[in-house]
């Protein structure tokens, strides 16, 4: 760029010499943040364009570099602007800004001349975000929208949230925490919702499936253009889509059946009730019972309230009971309320992998009662929350690619739980 652009003198000369130096600059530097953000208001925009290098601007503009750095940095603490990690450059970050100035021409500024690679000619019609693509996708804004920070700090839903930033970070992303609640088990009202999105300058977002219709709801409200992808723990009465979820269904149905082949002929499942509607592991259960010519036990199935110890261990005294005290293999189906299936069981004296075959879900890095070598069928969070973020990134970076929704598959990491001594 060796062309100077044309600089609009900021004062007349006569006015100049009745101002020190330093006020002329204060006072350039004042004209070119006000400019920039009357470009930055303007379209043609797209998110990943690159701002021309420092030193460039300063010369074509007859400014110094920390004039034009300390406006820059006036769109960096906005969230409009941001900096690659490792290579000095600005890229922009959010479509739209709202212009903080009237119409300025101080220094006859457009957009080629403050980004290297926008052409005013079809570049909304333009199928990718070019400055996104590949490496340079280290520069997006995840808005995370969860209930999960009201979780208590040993869940498995905190291990997952902590693992979202962890990968964000990893990625060279920044990650904005949403509320999707007002207190616990209350919705975020719509309204504010929708408020925080038309402000929001996230590139995208990943939300919990909890309050998913409202968070539809808002966005509609806005009239949020950004890209979303729906982060579910677990396959249930959800029909979300573009998401990425923990196929529970698939993990429940494999360890069923593997109970079945190994000759066992009461079998129960153990789960943790989400909702008062959603039964999904009965409907497993009741299916593979039948497959396997064992519908005297279809429904030997418990449901544990909340993930406390004294409701799991009712909910396995239930289902006990509703066995007439006769099973050979229980699937746990959350880790979370394996503690209390397991203090249940000791106090009726049954050990696991001796007098009662036991398979339970579990996720990677989340410990589980060490006095037993379990047989787990196990999904790996920190998988999950890359996925999650690399399956984001892919819908912003591609806008013209029809959204998908994954399924991610537990492994089966045998112990000797499911074993029994005959």
């Amino acid at each position: 760029m060796s062309k100077r652009y044309h600089v609009s003198q900021a004062a007349p000369t006569h006015q100049r010499r009745a101002i020190s130096k330093a006020q002329l600059k204060s006072r350039m530097t004042a004209d070119l943040i006000t400019e920039m953000s009357w470009i930055l208001s303007q379209p043609p925009t797209s998110v990943g364009a690159r701002l021309r290098p420092e030193e460039e601007l300063a010369s074509a503009l007859g400014l110094t570099r920390r004039q034009v750095r300390e406006a820059i940095k006036v769109y960096t603490d906005k969230g409009v602007l941001v900096r690659r990690q490792g290579s000095g450059t600005y890229v922009r970050r959010v479509h739209s800004h709202p212009a903080d100035a009237p119409e300025s021409t101080t220094f006859g500024l457009t957009h080629e001349h403050m980004f290297m690679d926008l052409q005013t000619s079809d570049i909304l019609n333009q199928p990718l975000n070019q400055g996104l693509v590949g490496k340079t996708t280290q520069s997006l804004r995840i808005g995370l929208w969860t209930e999960w920070q009201l979780s208590p700090p040993h869940s498995t839903t905190h291990l997952v949230l902590s693992m979202f930033m962890r990968h964000a970070q990893l990625s060279g992303h920044t990650m904005t925490l949403h509320s999707q609640v007002a207190s616990s088990q209350v919705a975020l009202p719509i309204e504010d919702m929708a408020r925080q999105l038309a402000h929001a300058s996230d590139d995208g977002f990943l939300v919990g499936a909890q309050y998913a219709d409202t968070f539809l709801t808002a966005r509609e409200m806005a009239g949020s253009q950004c890209p979303y992808l729906f982060h579910i723990m677990g396959s249930g009465d959800f029909d979300l889509h573009p998401s990425v979820y923990l196929d529970t269904e698939n993990a429940c149905q494999r360890a069923l059946i593997q109970f079945a082949q190994l000759g066992y002929q009461r079998i129960g499942t153990i789960a943790m009730r989400k909702s008062p509607e959603c039964d999904q592991e009965h409907h497993i259960h009741r299916s593979v019972m039948q497959r396997f010519d064992l519908a005297s036990c279809q429904n030997f199935v418990t449901y544990s309230q909340d993930m406390g110890v004294a409701s799991s261990m009712d909910a396995t005294r239930q289902l006990f009971a509703s066995a007439g005290d006769k099973l050979d293999a229980i699937y746990v189906a959350n880790d979370m309320v394996l503690v209390g299936v397991y203090e249940a069981l000791k106090l009726m004296g049954r050990t696991p992998g001796k007098d009662i075959a036991i398979i339970t879900l579990g996720n990677r890095g989340y410990p589980l009662p060490s006095q037993v070598n379990w047989s787990v069928m196990e999904f790996d969070p920190e998988s999950f929350a890359s996925v999650c973020i690399r399956q984001l990134s892919h819908h912003i970076e591609y806008p013209q690619f029809p959204p998908t929704s994954l399924s991610i598959h537990a492994q089966f990491k045998p112990g000797q739980s499911h074993l029994l001594d005959r």
